[in-house]
This record gives C-alpha cells, sequence and structure tokens, in this order.
C-alpha cells in the first residue's frame, strides 16, 4: 500500500510539473516557431540573438524587399538545442532564404560535450525536440547517456528548472532584504553575466590558441549544411560586444588570428562571416557585456539589414 501511495505521489507531481512547464521559454518558442508563416529570414543563437536581434527593425530596414524576420534565439541554449531549433524551422515547406547565427568568443569551435547536469533550464529542450540528435551529437560518458535515455520522459527530471527557479527566486528575495536592490535584465542578474567572460587576458589568449586548432564543431558545420540543402544562404554573425569586452579582449593579437582562422573555416563551408563586434560603442546601448538593451538591438538590426541588403544575397 506504502509503494502504492508512492508511486501515485509521484505520477501526480509529474503530471503537475508538466502542466506547469508548458509555457516555458522553449516551449513557447517552438510554439511559435511553428505557427510562422513564410519567414524568409531566421535569426538563431542563443541569448545575444534573442536580445539583440528586433525582427520588426529588420523587417522595416529590409523594405521595400518583403521580408519576415523570425527570432528564434534561445537563451543559454547550445549549438546541438540550436540545431534542433533549425531543423525544426527548415523541415516542410521551408520559405527561409537566409539563416543568420549569431555567435560571441568560442561558440563555433567548442566541442559539443554535456554531461546529465547541463540539460536544465532551456537546454532540457534536448529532452523533447530532438533526443536522438542530442544523442548524436553530445560527448557524454556512458553513464550520462544511459541516464538521458531512461530520464528522458520523466517531467520531473525534464522540467526541474521550473521548479528550482521560483526556490532560487525566493532565496534571491530573501537574501537581498536591507540590501542595495541588485542590477538584473529579462535572462537574470548582470554580474552573473560576467562569469560567461574569460576570467583574464591571458586566459582568453589560451583559449584562442586552442581554438585556432580546431576546426567547426559538428553542430555549427551541420547547420551550414542544412541550410544549403534547403536552399539558404547562411550568415554567420559575431555579434556586437559591449567596449569593455571589446579592449580587454578583442583587442588582443591572438583574438585577430583566431578570428581569421574562423573566416577561413567559413569560407570553405561557403557561408558568409559578418564581423559585428564593434558595431554598437555606446555602453548604455547594452544591458551587460553580454547582451545588446533594446535601443542597442534597434540599431544592429538596423544595420544587419543594411549589410544583408548589400550581400544581395539569393
Amino acid at each position: 500500500m506504502s509503494l502504492g501511495l508512492a508511486a501515485g505521489i509521484l505520477v501526480a507531481f509529474n503530471l503537475i510539473v508538466r502542466h506547469v512547464a508548458r509555457n516555458s521559454v522553449p516551449r513557447q518558442l517552438v510554439r511559435q516557431s511553428d505557427a510562422a508563416r513564410g519567414v524568409t529570414h531566421l535569426a538563431l543563437g542563443n541569448s545575444l540573438i534573442a536580445a539583440g536581434f528586433d525582427a520588426s527593425v529588420f523587417d522595416a530596414s529590409m523594405a521595400p524587399e518583403p521580408v519576415i524576420a523570425f527570432n528564434a534565439g534561445l537563451g543559454a541554449s547550445g549549438t546541438v538545442e540550436q540545431l534542433m531549433i533549425l531543423q525544426r524551422a527548415l523541415r516542410d515547406a521551408s520559405t527561409v532564404k537566409v539563416v543568420i547565427y549569431g555567435f560571441f568568443d568560442f561558440q563555433l569551435t567548442d566541442p559539443p560535450s554535456a554531461t546529465l547536469t547541463d540539460f536544465f533550464g532551456n537546454r532540457a529542450v534536448a529532452f523533447y525536440l530532438d533526443p536522438s540528435l542530442a544523442l548524436r551529437s553530445y560527448q557524454m560518458n556512458p553513464s550520462d547517456r544511459l541516464e538521458f535515455e531512461i530520464f528522458r520522459d520523466v517531467p520531473m527530471v525534464v522540467e526541474r528548472a521550473g521548479i528550482w527557479a521560483k526556490v532560487e527566486r525566493m532565496r534571491r528575495e530573501m537574501g537581498e532584504v536591507g540590501m542595495p536592490p541588485v542590477e538584473t535584465n529579462r535572462f537574470g542578474r548582470v554580474a552573473d553575466f560576467a562569469l560567461l567572460e574569460a576570467r583574464s587576458p591571458a586566459d582568453f589568449t589560451s583559449q584562442c590558441g586552442l581554438g585556432q586548432k580546431a576546426g567547426l564543431s559538428q553542430p555549427v558545420a551541420e547547420m551550414i549544411a542544412d541550410a544549403h540543402a534547403r536552399g539558404a544562404q547562411v550568415v554567420i554573425v559575431a555579434m556586437p560586444m559591449h567596449p569593455y569586452h571589446q579592449s580587454h579582449f578583442y583587442a588582443l593579437d591572438a583574438w585577430g588570428k583566431y578570428r581569421e582562422h574562423l573566416q577561413e573555416l567559413i569560407d570553405a563551408q561557403h557561408a558568409t562571416y559578418l564581423n559585428a563586434a564593434d558595431w554598437i560603442e555606446e555602453p548604455d546601448e547594452f544591458a551587460d557585456h553580454l547582451h545588446l538593451a533594446p535601443s542597442g538591438a534597434k540599431d544592429f538590426s538596423a544595420r544587419l539589414a543594411a549589410k544583408i541588403r548589400e550581400m544581395d544575397l539569393k
């Protein structure tokens, strides 16, 4: 009886979690992508694209050419999840003519490795959008691979971030009582994003050296190949970076050499490389060291549209 009660509680809890998670960010994005019609320009990437690409400004700036842009950027996603989103957008009678892929730092050459704990939050999309692609693309040890297979249909594992986020939000609110307000943006605490930058210029230089020995990661190469197979051109964009990131990291000679290496890799795949890292020079047009603020997103999207019009991609 006790086992039956425990099983019933677990089943009920999983059903509740599934219901609560039905409007998670990646599920909303997938629904919006499925419902979109006539998309000609698809923007893809992580939170830098999600925050930085303003589809309405891009459409207006492409006039008189009739275009319909869609922002498929998913915050905190990896290249494998982005490949899943692209493949779903290109299925059936795709009208996509140009795929705009935004990146920063070493995103294009970092190998797609993961453990089960990495499939958390928005990256949980790997569990349900195309788990076979995740298993094929990610470098995982045997135990993580087995656990992925076992738990991919268990909501309390797949959607655990939804519960954790509420607890963490409460914990942070309680911890900030009586303290000065913490600066936040749509993706979380601004200070947290400094953790995504290199620890020092020396560390960044070392990463550049390793990157110069690497090719494009498998998911990135596959994105380009899949887009070309459906008749779409690919523009790979080095996203605008805050002046701090520019002066501390992108001004290094090592980054210039790595960027030349990227250019060669991208040219070999018959895609277009566009360096927009220095397009936005005012710090107040950034929400933090990595993400554009709405005003910066408008400026970037308008300039991106102008560049793509100049390229005359067909």
